[in-house]
């Protein structure tokens, strides 16, 4: 993927629909995509994670046995498709349990190391604002 396919990738997110392209172009500069086999497993430990193509399993880890099937994640968690970003929370909050997350088929991702998202949130206080009320609408619709 090149910088653009990063970038577009990025903006098709709920939460970063609403940040200024700079900022979009910031983030897509520090995303490395990744291709994930169905099975590969990743965690939130110190990166986020945008799911560009595909979908991945997730849950807190603790809540399903470490080496539980998809299935199994998914019935202890969630789901994470096309557009969703998975460990953000542990950006502005690092005590936000780890996720687990398992590719259930072929998946695209771009990881975003924890502390460049919050240089880059910290660089841009209108972008933090603008993701604090992506986030809080997203919450309240139930996405």
């Amino acid at each position: 993927m090149d910088l653009l396919e990063r970038a577009r990738a990025l903006a098709a997110c709920p939460l970063f629909a609403e940040l200024a392209p700079p900022v979009v172009i910031r983030l897509a500069e520090r995303a490395v995509p990744r291709d994930l086999a169905a099975g590969e497993r990743r965690s939130t430990d110190d990166t986020v994670w945008v799911v560009a193509e595909g979908s991945m399993a997730v849950v807190a880890r603790g809540a399903a046995k470490l080496d539980a099937s998809v299935s199994s994640m998914r019935r202890h968690g969630g789901t994470a498709s096309a557009g969703h970003v998975v460990g953000l929370v542990r950006v502005v909050a690092p005590s936000t349990p780890v996720v687990e997350a398992i590719a259930d088929r072929p998946t695209r991702v771009l990881a975003l190391a924890v502390d460049d998202v919050r240089d880059v949130l910290e660089e841009d206080p209108v972008a933090l604002a603008s993701l604090a009320g992506a986030l809080a609408r997203l919450l309240v619709e139930g996405g």
